[in-house]
């Protein structure tokens, strides 16, 4: 019997033993699990907390006065291209068709869709006034470039100064002109700002206090076709003409093209503004005198980078101006591409 109670004794025992050594066997794994399901929350959490927030798209309205200018065009097309370098910026183009109540409509469909900022090529200085005041009420930020309106409440101009344009012009005709000149001039669309500011430059640095007689000055427009048919009504009235000033390089290639068909290219100078590629061709062939450059596509693309700018709440100057250059035999090689 004491025997019986004995095995029965140490077989508790050895159970016993089993049991503890199960529990120690199991602990380790069981707390290892609970950890790594712990840590894996933490860390799934941490990610979804960390995570980049995705990545706003800037929407930046384009009011282009009239692409069928070619200079213009040259603009709209920097514009494009600098928008399609940054991934955070969506350009919407619109042109105007050289219509100031098309113009005024666009800007407001822009302010209407909620852009985020909006760069105005305004086709009438007055008259594109009103969309100064919208972008205001509206709070959206207003960049004007390469024209300007007279309000001059927009929040940033990014161009040229005409009146230096009509400057440097003025400057070339003293030197190549005689003292009795008579000249006739062509100007862009009466109440555009280059239209004021280049004849406004023009007038200070050739034609006040000197003998040079002004036949005749008349808006083509900008138009080749529109400048062509007026220089060959100029060339038909003035027999005696000297020059004809342009406002800008398609009229000019319309007027040289006038005076090279009535066969006085040998008396009959042509200048114009804004060197495009045909009227660079031009100088270099010795047909026209004269352009002054402006940079059509600095002037785009710095646009499209401070209308974002603005768009993002930075700071900018009120105006950003890049400077014309005055493009002569002497230095047309260095605009050529």
């Amino acid at each position: 019997m004491k025997k019986k109670w004995i095995s029965t004794l140490l077989c508790m025992t050895m159970l016993a033993t089993l049991l503890v050594g199960c529990a120690q066997t199991e602990t380790p794994a069981t707390t290892a699990a609970v950890a790594t399901t712990a840590a894996a929350a933490t860390t799934e959490a941490a990610a979804e907390t960390t995570a980049a927030p995705e990545a706003k798209t800037y929407k930046i309205g384009v009011a282009m006065k009239q692409n069928a200018d070619t200079f213009v065009q040259k603009i709209s097309d920097a514009i494009t291209a600098r928008g399609e370098e940054l991934p955070d910026v969506e350009i919407l183009m619109q042109d105007a068709e050289g219509d100031v109540a098309t113009q005024l409509s666009q800007v407001e469909a822009f302010i209407t869709q909620g852009v985020d900022a909006i760069i105005l090529n305004a086709m009438d200085a007055e008259g594109l006034n009103p969309a100064v005041e919208m972008c205001i009420e509206a709070g959206i930020p207003l960049v004007e470039c390469n024209t300007l309106t007279t309000n001059e409440n927009y929040t940033c101009y990014v161009g040229s100064d005409d009146v230096d344009a009509g400057i440097i012009q003025g400057n070339f005709l003293k030197g190549v002109l005689p003292e009795e000149a008579k000249v006739c001039i062509m100007y862009g669309p009466i109440g555009q700002s280059p239209q004021i500011k280049r004849i406004e430059g023009l007038t200070a640095s050739l034609l006040d206090g000197s003998k040079i007689e002004v036949l005749q000055d008349q808006t083509a427009n900008w138009k080749r076709e529109e400048a062509l048919a007026l220089a060959e009504d100029w060339l038909t009235r003035y027999p005696d003409l000297d020059a004809i000033i342009c406002q800008n390089d398609d009229m000019a290639m319309g007027a040289l093209q006038a005076v090279q068909s009535a066969g006085r290219q040998d008396s009959v100078i042509v200048v114009g503004i804004d060197a495009i590629e045909d009227a660079l061709q031009a100088v270099k062939d010795g047909t026209l005198a004269c352009t002054v450059f402006q940079d059509a596509s600095g002037q785009g693309s710095t646009a499209v980078d401070v209308a974002l700018k603005l768009a993002k709440g930075e700071t900018v100057e009120k105006s950003v101006m890049i400077p014309f250059q005055l493009v002569t035999t002497d230095n047309v090689a260095d605009f050529m591409k």
